[in-house]
């Protein structure tokens, strides 16, 4: 069974992997290190078959939520 919080995790940590690879100055190591992290994350995405617009659609829902908001959504996911 697909899972729509499993699905919204991922995403949460995709997009924070995107932000700290965008905003910070990383050392080869760490860059590598989050690089591999969302290859994982694609990985787990293709291989539950899981809809990647809406991972697409989380992803940026979480870049503009705030911390209620975030703590009101996940409440609503199965």
């Amino acid at each position: 069974m697909k899972s729509e919080r499993e699905l919204f995790n991922l995403a949460k940590e995709y997009a924070l992997m995107e932000m700290e690879f965008e905003n910070n100055f990383l050392n080869e190591f760490e860059s590598d290190g989050l690089k591999y992290g969302m290859e994982e994350i694609r990985k787990v995405l293709l291989e539950k078959n899981y809809d990647v617009d809406m991972f697409l659609k989380y992803k940026a829902l979480y870049k503009q939520m705030t911390v209620g908001e975030y703590l009101e959504f996940i409440k609503t996911l199965e």
